[in-house]
C-alpha cells in the first residue's frame, strides 16, 4: 500500500480536481474503479483525503497496491490489481448438485473472470459448510486451494469431503400435556429409523424437512381446536464425534377452543341456509382447522359452478378468551362472475385434440363451472392413453369477465404397433402379436388385430370399436376371432375345445356415470375328448354347437382413472343369453363391484365383489341336464383369489381335476400405495396388502360360505414397457387339504 504525492500536494497544498486517472486495471473495469473513488472533479482534494481515497479501494478486496499522486490538477490513481479468477473445479460432491453449489459461488462473489477478492473465499467457505450443514452432512470437509496461472491468474480447486450424514438419534417434545409424544412424533416425517428399515432416509436431518414437521405439529393441534398453540423454540444439538444429532421441541399448547357460531358475510348472492349445508364443522365441536379449510374450499367451489371462478371465501375467527370459544364468520367476496373465452390442450402429441374435446363437459363461450372443469379432467384421465392432466385456469389480460382454461396431458406411449412375450404361471410363455390400438392413429379409437398363443391356448382376433360413433357418444364395435383351447395342459379337466365367430354391439351413455351396452354374438363351438377325459365329456365330444347370443351390460362408472384409480366405484352387471333355437341355450348374469376410498395422501383402500351365476334352459337343460362344464366359471389365481393355483377351485372330474362351476362369488379387500422410493412413478406402479376370499360351487344352491378359500398378502402391479405386470406373494389362511397353494405368483402381458 502507497500514497505517492507530488511535492505542491505535499505541502498540503489543496486543488480542486480537473480529472481522475486510474492506471494498472486489468479485469476491473474503469466504471467500478470509479464507483469507489469517493471524489468526482470539480472537488477539492488535499493529502488527507489521499489516504482516504487509499481505504476505499483497500475495501474492495480488488487490489494488493494502490498509490495516489497528482500530476497538475489531475488526480492520479495507481493500482496493483489481484488475479483473475481464470478455473473454478469442484470435486467430490454427490449430495449436492454442481448447479446448486456454483449458485453459492456466485453469491459470493466468486465468479470466472472476476478478480479474486480473499474476503470472499472466507464466506465461501461458510456458504457451503451452511449448504451442507442443512442437509445434516455436519462431517463435510471443504478445502478450496489456489493455483497461481499465467498473465495474473488463478486457478480454484475446491475439494468435497461429504462423509457420512449425522443420524437423528432422537427427537423429544417438551411441554405437551394433551397428547403423548409418542402421538405427536408420528407426524414426523423425521425420525430414528427402525433397524430393520435400511431403506429410508428419515433419520437424516434436513432443516427444510425439520421445517415441514414443524407445521405438521402446528396442524395436528390446530384440526383440535388448540388456537394458541405455537412452538416456542427448537434446539438442534450434534454430538462432538459429529455423528448424531438430537431435536428438542419446546411448545405450548394453549387450551382447546369450542365452536360457539358459524355465520357468513358479504356479497353473499346464494340463499344462507343453502351455502350452511356447505359447512364442515358445527357449533358446540372442538374448533378444527382442517374443516375451516373443507368448508373455505366447498363454498368457493359452489360459487365457482355459477361462474364465479375467482371467488373469496375469507374466514376470519371470533376468539372469546374467557369462554374459550371461536365464532367463525366467513366473508364472501365472489368478484365477477366469468365464462370461458377459450380451452387450450397442451402435450396432446399423438392424439386429435377433438378426443380430448368430445370428453369435455365444460364448454367455450358458457360460464365458468368448477364442477364441469374438474369433471372435464376426470373424464380425460380416464381416457387409457391418457397418463395425467393438470388444468390451468387463466383470467384473459385486459377483461374482468372471461378466463381461458389450459389441459396439460401426459400421454401413455399407445399409438405403435407391438409384439411381446410374457409369462404365466399356468400357461407358461405367452406369444403375443398385438396389433390393437385404444387410441388407433390418434383418433381415439380402438383398432387390433390380436395374436397371442400359449400351451392352454390359441387366440385370433379383430376387433374395431368407435367410442364416438355419434356426437352424443353412442358406441359401435365389431369383432371376429378363433379360439382354440386345451385345458389339460393346465391341470384343469381334460379337453379340448374349438371356437369361432363373430360379435358386433353399440353402447349408449344414459347418464354421466351410466352407460348400457348390448351385443350379439354369433360362435361355433366343437368340443373333443382326449385320451384321459373325464366323463362328462363324452356326451359332448365331436359335436359342434352353434351358439347365438344376446350379452347386454350395465355399467355405472364414477372411477377418477381408467389405471390407478384412486376414487370412485364401478357397478357392472353383465349377461349372455343364449337364444332359443341355439345349439346350446343357457344364460348368465355377472355382477361386478370395486370401491375405491382415499385414507391419505395416496393411500386407498379398495373393496371389490364380484359374483356369477349361470345355468341351461330348455333343450340343453333336457339333454344335458345341467350347463355343459366347458361354460363354467372358474376361481383361484393372480386375478381371484391369490395363493391358491389359477383355475383351481371349486368342484372336481372323475379324475379329480378341476372343472369349474355354474355359480362364483369372490371378494377382497385391499390397501393400495405407492412405492415409498418411486413416489413420482404412482401412476404406473404400486403396491398392495389385500385380503381375498371366494370359490366356485356347482351350482348356486351349493353355497357354502364354509367352503370359502381365504388369503392374505402383498402385490405389486407395474404397467411396464412390455405390458403390464402383476405379481403377488400370498398366504392362504382357510384351504383344504386337496387345494393347490401357490403362494408366489406373477403374470407379463396379461390385463391387471
Amino acid at each position: 500500500m502507497g500514497i505517492l504525492l507530488s511535492p505542491a500536494l505535499l505541502a498540503d497544498e489543496p486543488f480542486v480536481i480537473e480529472d481522475i486517472q486510474v492506471d494498472g486495471l486489468r479485469a476491473v473495469t474503469p466504471g467500478t474503479a470509479f464507483t469507489y473513488i469517493p471524489y468526482q472533479v470539480g472537488e477539492r482534494f488535499t493529502d488527507d483525503d489521499a489516504t482516504r481515497v487509499v481505504r476505499e479501494l483497500y475495501k474492495t478486496g480488488f487490489f494488493t497496491d494502490v498509490a495516489v499522486g497528482r500530476e497538475g490538477n489531475v488526480l492520479k490513481v495507481n493500482v496493483v490489481e489481484r488475479p483473475a479468477i481464470a478455473e473454478i473445479n469442484i470435486t467430490g460432491n454427490e449430495k449436492v448438485k454442481t448447479e446448486d453449489l456454483e449458485k453459492a459461488l456466485r453469491e459470493t462473489g466468486l465468479v470466472k473472470g472476476r478478480v479474486l477478492n480473499p474476503q470472499a473465499l472466507d464466506r465461501l467457505q461458510q456458504e457451503l459448510q451452511r449448504v451442507y450443514f442443512g442437509l445434516g452432512q455436519y462431517g463435510a470437509r471443504i478445502d478450496i486451494k489456489q493455483r497461481t496461472l499465467d498473465n495474473q491468474r488463478v486457478a480454484l480447486d475446491i475439494d468435497i469431503l461429504e462423509g457420512k450424514p449425522a443420524k437423528i438419534r432422537q427427537i423429544s417434545i417438551v411441554g405437551n400435556k394433551a397428547f403423548k409424544e409418542s402421538t405427536l412424533l408420528g407426524e414426523f416425517e423425521l425420525g430414528p429409523s427402525p433397524w430393520w428399515n435400511f431403506m429410508t432416509d428419515s433419520d437424516q436431518y434436513s432443516r427444510q424437512r425439520l421445517g415441514g414437521d414443524l407445521e405438521k405439529l402446528r396442524s395436528f393441534y390446530l384440526d383440535r381446536g388448540y388456537l394458541k398453540f405455537v412452538v416456542e423454540s427448537t434446539q438442534v444439538t450434534i454430538t462432538p464425534d459429529r455423528k448424531d444429532i438430537y431435536i428438542t421441541i419446546n411448545v405450548n399448547e394453549g387450551d382447546p377452543y369450542r365452536v360457539s357460531d358459524v355465520g357468513f358475510a358479504g356479497n353473499l348472492l346464494l340463499d344462507e341456509a343453502e351455502l350452511a349445508k356447505l359447512v364442515s364443522i358445527r357449533k358446540g365441536e372442538i374448533f378444527s382447522r382442517k374443516d375451516v379449510t373443507a368448508t373455505t374450499a366447498a363454498v368457493q367451489k359452489r360459487f365457482g359452478n355459477d361462474g364465479y371462478a375467482f371467488a373469496n371465501v375469507n374466514p376470519v375467527p371470533e376468539i372469546d378468551e374467557e369462554k374459550k370459544e371461536v365464532k367463525l364468520v366467513m366473508y364472501v367476496d365472489p368478484g365477477r362472475r366469468v365464462y370461458v373465452r377459450r380451452i387450450d390442450f397442451a402435450g396432446n402429441f399423438n392424439t386429435d385434440e377433438e378426443v380430448y374435446r368430445r370428453e369435455l363437459r365444460q364448454m367455450e363461450g358458457a360460464w365458468f363451472s368448477t364442477e364441469k372443469v374438474d369433471r372435464s379432467k376426470e373424464r380425460l384421465e380416464r381416457l387409457s392413453f391418457v397418463e395425467q392432466v393438470n388444468s390451468q385456469i387463466k383470467p384473459v389480460p385486459g377483461t374482468t369477465d372471461q378466463v381461458d382454461i389450459d389441459y396439460s396431458v401426459s400421454e401413455r406411449l399407445s399409438g405403435s404397433f407391438s409384439a411381446g412375450v410374457g409369462f404365466s404361471q399356468v400357461e407358461g410363455v405367452l406369444f403375443n402379436v398385438n396389433l390393437a390400438q385404444n387410441n388407433f392413429l390418434g383418433t381415439g379409437n380402438q383398432l387390433g388385430l390380436n395374436l397371442e398363443r400359449s400351451s392352454y391356448r390359441q387366440y385370433y382376433s379383430l376387433t374395431y370399436r368407435d367410442p364416438y360413433y355419434t356426437v352424443d357418444g353412442v358406441s359401435r364395435g365389431f369383432g371376429v376371432f378363433f379360439r382354440k383351447s386345451d385345458a389339460t395342459s393346465i391341470n384343469l379337466s381334460r379337453y379340448l375345445i374349438d371356437a369361432y365367430g363373430g360379435s358386433v354391439d353399440f353402447g349408449v351413455p344414459f347418464s354421466e356415470f351410466t352407460y348400457g351396452r348390448i351385443g350379439l354374438q354369433a360362435e361355433t363351438q366343437q368340443v373333443k375328448r382326449t385320451e384321459s377325459s373325464p366323463t362328462w365329456v363324452d356326451q359332448y365330444d365331436g359335436k359342434k354347437f352353434n351358439i347365438f347370443s344376446l350379452r347386454p351390460t350395465w355399467s355405472y362408472d364414477s372411477r377418477n382413472k381408467a389405471l390407478f384409480p384412486e376414487s370412485g366405484m364401478l357397478h357392472q352387471l353383465s349377461g349372455v343369453l343364449a337364444v332359443p333355437g341355439s345349439g346350446l341355450q343357457y344364460y348368465s348374469a355377472e355382477y361386478d363391484a370395486r370401491f375405491y376410498l382415499p385414507v391419505w395422501k395416496n393411500y386407498t383402500v379398495m373393496l371389490r365383489g364380484n359374483v356369477g351365476t349361470a345355468d341351461a334352459y330348455g333343450k340343453t337343460k333336457d339333454d344335458y341336464g345341467q350347463l355343459p362344464p366347458f361354460l363354467n366359471y372358474y376361481a383361484g389365481g393372480i386375478r381371484s383369489v391369490r395363493g391358491f393355483e389359477d383355475y383351481s377351485l371349486g368342484p372336481r372330474d372323475s379324475n379329480d381335476a378341476p372343472m369349474g362351476g355354474a355359480f362364483k362369488t369372490v371378494a377382497g379387500a385391499e390397501l393400495l400405495f405407492p412405492i415409498p422410493f418411486l413416489d413420482k412413478y404412482a401412476n404406473s406402479v404400486r403396491m398392495s396388502a389385500f385380503y381375498d376370499v371366494g370359490n366356485v360351487y356347482q351350482t348356486a344352491s351349493d353355497f357354502d360360505a364354509g367352503e370359502l378359500r381365504q388369503s392374505v398378502g402383498v402385490s405389486l402391479a407395474w404397467f411396464s414397457p412390455i405390458g403390464p405386470l402383476s405379481l403377488s406373494i400370498a398366504q392362504p389362511v382357510i384351504k383344504k387339504d386337496i387345494d393347490r397353494v401357490q403362494r408366489f405368483q406373477f403374470s407379463i402381458g396379461a390385463g391387471f
